[in-house]
């Protein structure tokens, strides 16, 4: 029941993707980023209780956006890549005044004092998290995840894409400064 609930969340998070997700990565400065040309899959199967249709859409995003940046499938690849999907709930809380959503320039009239509004609305947040394993030194080289508010129940190619190429735009990461 917990899976199916986290499938439905991550189908969320990849289908109704409205604003920027937020995204952060941590790279291996050790890793040698330049000699990568092909890649491979940690795993070939979807994961016990999640979805297998979603699990296919993610994975095509990917070869899409690696083959775009001119890596190719390899077995095994230079690299391994692997992801997951999640969703978390949270309340938003927002205090409106005490005139609420509008404002009223000309003013105090009619409910000016008092506690005001408040706006209580239930917030999932959606997860993507992409991880990529050096295959030669069998360890992590790359970590990126994506994270936005999320809403909805179709699951679209076009909200997929977004997920992944916002992930994966920081791979490779930007030469070390010296």
């Amino acid at each position: 029941m917990i899976l199916r609930a986290a499938t439905l969340a991550c189908a969320i998070l990849l289908t109704s993707c409205t604003a920027t997700p937020k995204v952060n990565f941590d790279a291996d400065p050790q890793a040698a980023f330049g000699t990568y040309k092909t890649y491979s899959w940690a795993y070939n199967v979807a994961p016990a209780g999640a979805n297998p249709l979603l699990v296919q859409k993610v994975k095509a995003s990917v070869n899409s956006y690696l083959a775009s940046r001119g890596y190719t499938p390899g077995e095994p690849g230079d690299f391994a890549i692997g992801f997951t999907l999640g969703a978390r709930d949270r309340v938003e809380v927002t205090q409106l005044g005490g005139y609420g959503p509008y404002y009223r320039p000309w003013g105090a009239w009619g409910g000016g004092w008092g506690g005001g509004q408040v706006d209580v609305r239930n917030v999932t947040d959606g997860t993507l998290v992409v991880d990529i394993y050096d295959t030669k030194a069998k360890s992590p080289v790359w970590h990126g995840t994506a994270t936005q508010e999320v809403s909805g129940d179709n699951i679209s190619q076009a909200g997929v894409d977004t997920a992944v190429s916002a992930v994966l735009a920081n791979f490779p990461p930007p030469p070390p400064k010296k």
